[in-house]
């Protein structure tokens, strides 16, 4: 009662793929396949790491002056480095003014940071942000 052959379909999706006709779209197929995989690990491998910022919510009510107090107060942490001001006038960067590179930041440092800002007035959060993946 056991059979040795293969299941109908990959039998026959094999003798479809080694059809002499086709021989040329499977062999670029391959190809192509084996281009993909090899690029995808490169990218792991060798591509940057991801950028991981922290952005500092406020109140919709704080003032500019009030922001600056909170970026006075919580300076860089360790590896927790704050980011100097944008200066490009976009909208986003008047809402959300103050950020922190975390990338490699220890959860310690993370935490301080967070603490700091927490304890500032006109802050209602922070929020974080991967970027390059």
């Amino acid at each position: 009662m056991t059979t040795t052959s293969r299941p109908t379909w990959i039998r026959q999706t094999l003798d479809y793929l080694a059809d002499p006709r086709r021989r040329t779209a499977v062999v670029l197929g391959a190809l192509a396949t084996a281009g993909l995989v090899a690029f995808g690990v490169y990218a792991i491998v060798a591509g940057p790491p991801p950028q991981v910022e922290a952005v500092v919510v406020f109140d919709p009510e704080a003032t500019t002056a009030e922001k600056e107090a909170v970026r006075a107060a919580c300076p860089t942490v360790g590896k927790a480095i704050q980011e100097p001001p944008d200066r490009n006038g976009l909208a986003t960067s008047r809402v959300y003014p103050l950020r922190y590179d975390i990338s490699q930041a220890s959860s310690v440092d993370r935490a301080a940071i967070y603490r700091c800002v927490q304890a500032q007035p006109k802050v209602t959060g922070m929020s974080e942000f991967t970027q390059g993946q």
